[in-house]
């Protein structure tokens, strides 16, 4: 075991003596490195003013991956072993701009100049991994930063701008190097950091295979740390404090991802940006949920586990994972029991975790032929915002055009992510060319009481999930976007309550 964090900075070796296992990237550049450039302006990961590029070994590339990432939800020591390149490390040695700094300089894509270190280095990352920036992309690119002077048109000019240099004419300098630094860490011995503060022992673990993981949990019961999406705000904006983080992002077998005809493994420290790439193709309307819950950042950092385990009742991809069939793995100190995801969620901040277990991987069913999966998002924002409700729908049909598979899930209308049980029953056998749509509400209003809040109001909820249903069985049957006016759905509820009350 070791205490000292070693990591790469701008090019440069740094050995860390040990430190509160809290202490944010961001804090340490500012504070102990004077390396300013790098702003805080949420302290939660939204506005991208942090956003700094990591280098770090992906295991299931088995080569170093490059990601912008927000350096102010995530604790120093989890960059132990990484690469870190803020926006004072883009410059050559002899002053020289990097050709990014270049672009943002030469397209005047900087006003008050706040946000730009954030913009130029998640601009950076794309170029990175050598990234052809269409207007798509570079909309996904900057979803993670914030510019407050609304001087969005110059900043995409500068990002067009990048595509005028050929790949093969773009630096290496400084990741050549960096990889090589990157790959021999792995060789080190295990991070452990323990800290006295105040009347505490502030400990941080980062073990290297599963057996030491899992003797430390169940002997010391820390708090598991994948990501630090969720984790990090708990600290940046709860001011928690935090006694033992046990690390799993170096956990070997937790970082595996394996598909076969069958289905998809997801391991434990496996992120969002990971599964998403390796996922995209066989299911193209979650790829644009991941897409648009997180931005690069956050999907670079989060965990798709950690997103489960967190038992979050707006959480995007558990209703989805509901829908298709998902089971989770889970274990206690190598006891090991499989579950339907659908019956981790036990209440609201309550999951089926026993003492001493978490969630290992969680495996996801590849759709059967026929099968058609579809989720829809909806909050006030498009992108990087709270699901006001989001629907999961798997749905399949006989060639008389009636439902013969259906499994709905939806987000935001219950305290916990939930199957429309009620709802999934009704519709079996049902013609898709004219789904019974009051009946529809009434199952919709037997599954789920949603509450109102900032957010929508139990009726909009209400209303919104029987849109969203009636798309999917639309889209399904290949019907006009034009039936789905929100006015024309409520009107036909309408009638039939009215015919309904008439009769008695």
């Amino acid at each position: 075991m070791r205490e000292d964090i070693i990591l790469m900075m701008n090019g440069e070796i740094e050995r860390i003596p040990p430190v509160k296992s809290d202490l944010t990237l961001m804090n340490w550049l500012r504070n102990n490195k004077n390396l300013t450039g790098t702003k805080e302006g949420c302290a939660e990961g939204d506005c991208g003013a942090c956003t700094v590029v990591i280098g770090k070994y992906d295991y299931t590339s088995k080569g170093v991956g490059w990601h912008a990432v927000n350096s102010c939800i995530l604790f120093l020591p989890m960059l132990d072993g990484c690469s870190i390149r803020t926006v004072e490390g883009l410059a050559s040695h002899t002053g020289e701009l990097h050709p990014v700094q270049n672009a943002f300089v030469e397209n005047h894509a900087s006003q008050c100049g706040f946000c730009t270190p954030g913009f130029v280095m998640s601009l950076y990352a794309g170029w990175c991994q050598s990234r052809n920036l269409d207007n798509a992309a570079i909309d996904d690119l900057f979803a993670g930063n914030l510019c407050r002077c609304t001087g969005y048109r110059p900043i995409k000019q500068a990002a067009f701008h990048i595509n005028n240099i050929l790949f093969e004419e773009r630096d290496t300098d400084y990741r050549d190097e960096e990889e090589k630094f990157i790959v021999e860490n792995l060789e080190r011995e295990e991070l452990s950091i323990k800290v006295k503060h105040l009347d505490h022992q502030i400990r941080f673990d980062a073990p290297r295979c599963l057996q030491s993981f899992q003797e430390i949990l169940y002997t010391h019961n820390p708090l598991i740390l994948a990501g630090g999406t969720d984790i990090g705000l708990w600290v940046t904006k709860k001011h928690m404090e935090l006694f033992h983080f046990l690390y799993l992002g170096n956990v070997k077998e937790l970082n595996q991802f394996e598909e076969n005809e069958k289905g998809f493994l997801i391991g434990a420290a496996i992120t969002h940006e990971v599964a998403m790439q390796k996922m995209a193709d066989h299911f193209k309307s979650l790829q644009e949920l991941w897409r648009r819950f997180g931005s690069e950042q956050v999907r670079a950092s989060g965990t798709v586990v950690g997103n489960i385990a967190n038992g979050s009742p707006i959480a995007d991809i558990s209703p989805a994972f509901i829908a298709l069939g998902a089971s989770l793995t889970l274990n206690s100190a190598g006891v090991v029991r499989v579950i339907p995801i659908d019956s981790f969620f036990i209440s609201y901040g309550q999951q089926d975790l026993r003492e001493g277990e978490f969630v290992q991987s969680i495996y996801i069913p590849k759709l059967k032929e026929n099968e058609v999966f579809q989720s829809f998002k909806i909050s006030r924002r498009f992108d990087q915002d709270i699901s006001a409700v989001m629907g999961a729908f798997l749905l399949a049909a006989d060639n008389d055009g009636l439902l013969q598979k259906v499994e709905i899930a939806y987000g935001g209308m219950a305290a916990i992510p939930k199957a429309a049980l009620n709802l999934s029953k009704l519709l079996i056998g049902q013609d898709i060319e004219n789904p019974p749509i009051a009946e529809c509400r009434k199952a919709i209003e037997a599954d789920f009481q949603p509450i109102s809040d900032v957010r929508a109001s139990s009726e909009y909820r209400y209303d919104m999930a029987l849109n969203l249903l009636v798309k999917a069985i639309y889209n399904l049957a290949g019907k006009p976007m034009s039936y789905l006016a929100g006015a024309d759905i409520q009107q036909v509820i309408n009638t039939s309550f009215v015919a309904e009350h008439k009769n008695g």
